[in-house]
Parts: C-alpha cells; sequence; structure tokens
C-alpha cells in the first residue's frame, strides 16, 4: 500500500505542529528548519469501518513544499522505500486503483481540491466535496 511521505499518530501532550517536526525527521529525514515551513491548511474528518466496529478519525493535514533536489531518508526503519510520483498521476491512481491507504486518499483529495486539481466542472465535485467536508466518506 502507497501512503504520504510523513504520517503518524498524534500522541497525548504534543502538539500537531511538534508532532509533525518529529515525523518529519524519522519517516523521511527532513530537517526541523525545512519541516517548521510547513503550512498547516486543515483537516480530513472520516469513519472507518469494519465488521467489529466503527471509528470516527481526524487527519491534520499541512503542506511542505520541498526543494526539488530533496530526496528523503527513512530515519526510524517504518519506510521500505520512497517513490515520488506526479499529482495527475496520483489522481489517477487514487480514481482507478486502490494502492493508497483510504485515509490516504482523502487527505490526496483534499489537496487535489485546494490546488484546481478538481474543478467544479468535475463530474461529481459537488458530492464528493460535501462528503469530504462533512466527514460522510468511509
Amino acid at each position: 500500500m502507497l501512503d504520504h511521505l510523513v504520517v503518524g499518530g498524534l500522541p497525548h501532550r504534543i502538539s500537531c505542529g511538534d508532532n509533525l517536526v518529529k515525523e518529519c525527521e524519522e519517516e523521511a529525514g527532513i530537517s526541523k528548519v525545512s519541516a517548521d515551513r510547513a503550512v498547516a491548511v486543515g483537516a480530513v474528518a472520516y469513519m472507518d469501518v469494519n465488521q467489529y466496529c466503527f471509528k470516527r478519525d481526524v487527519l491534520f493535514c499541512y503542506d511542505l513544499k520541498l526543494p526539488e533536489d530533496f530526496v528523503p531518508i527513512c530515519q526510524d526503519g517504518e519506510v521500505e522505500s520512497f517513490k515520488l510520483i506526479p499529482v495527475a498521476e496520483v489522481a489517477n491512481v487514487i480514481q482507478k486503483t486502490s494502492f493508497f491507504k483510504d485515509n490516504c486518499s482523502l487527505v490526496i483529495i483534499d489537496f487535489l481540491f485546494r490546488h484546481g486539481f478538481i474543478r467544479p466542472e468535475s463530474s461529481g465535485y459537488l458530492d464528493l466535496y460535501q462528503r469530504l467536508r462533512n466527514g460522510g466518506c468511509s
């Protein structure tokens, strides 16, 4: 399964920003100086449903522009490999496959909306937008 460059659960008594800096370093070798430039852009809520329970979750979203020559290096052994995929290709992968983890797809869809890759003229735009913003995605 494909995932984001940096992800991580939010431990008790650590701020989102401090956790972001920690996870950036551990998962991708992104320096504190670079991670501090990340911009909080919102959150995505969703419900995970399996045969035993319903679990509501919130994913805090950040955008971070990195230099074109940046090469991520896993520091904590939790990442098998990294692959740079162009945004248009990522959108295609989400639409046609299930390679990305479901919760990752939601964050990517949020990014696609915010950066104009999904436009009001797109089929199903309003329904997808409302479901994403109202936590109706599962």
